[in-house]
């Protein structure tokens, strides 16, 4: 497991609690069913077109929905001459100073590895935390990368296969990864809620 911790603001990493073996549930696209709340419209990726939505979107390479997901569909991200990468494109918290937030997710897939970003905008400068771990052929919940501080007014969640690791096991075009059920949460309790 590696960790890059980039900026001045105080933030960490914590091992995900219990995993819950369920599928997400709730009212239309969002997740009802967590306390605290899951902060994202269509989490699960059941909602949307085949071809993408309006929450998620491709930044390089191609991203589908499609079948196969750990409950139901997944989002399909294939990598392109360009690399992979996509992101969730709306607000998911509003003023998000002096709080705490924790992401979370499954994925699986035939490229090596991937990294998880979470982008603070702070009008100029964006300041990054970020994990990265191995992609294995079925689906594992990926540690929960925890965000604490001064946050910034508008926070970006980001999934990519890494293609310019050190150690040369990089992703090749036509490798893909498999992203399912994302949980991103206001926690009050360093993230240790069962999710």
């Amino acid at each position: 497991m590696r960790v890059a911790l980039l900026g001045l603001v105080v933030v960490g990493l914590t091992a995900c609690g219990p995993q819950m073996t369920g599928t997400d549930a709730g009212v239309g696209c969002r997740d009802t069913t967590k306390s605290p709340a899951n902060l994202l419209e269509n989490p699960g990726f059941e909602c949307g077109e085949a071809t993408g939505n309006a929450d998620w979107s491709a930044v390089f390479g191609t991203l589908e929905l499609a079948a196969g997901g750990r409950t139901g569909r997944a989002a399909k991200l294939t990598v392109n001459a360009a690399g992979g990468r996509f992101a969730y494109a709306k607000t998911f918290a509003e003023s998000p100073a002096n709080k705490t937030y924790c992401f979370s997710a499954w994925l699986s897939g035939t490229a090596p590895f991937m990294r998880m970003r979470v982008l603070r905008d702070f009008g100029g400068s964006v300041q990054e935390v970020s994990f990265s771990d191995q992609i294995f052929p079925d689906f594992r919940k990926i540690p929960t990368l925890k965000v604490t501080g001064d946050m910034a007014p508008k926070i970006q969640l980001v999934f990519e296969v890494q293609t310019n690791r050190p150690d040369g096991q990089n992703a090749m075009a036509g490798q893909t990864m498999l992203i399912d059920d994302v949980d991103v949460w206001e926690s009050t309790s360093n993230c240790s809620e069962p999710r």
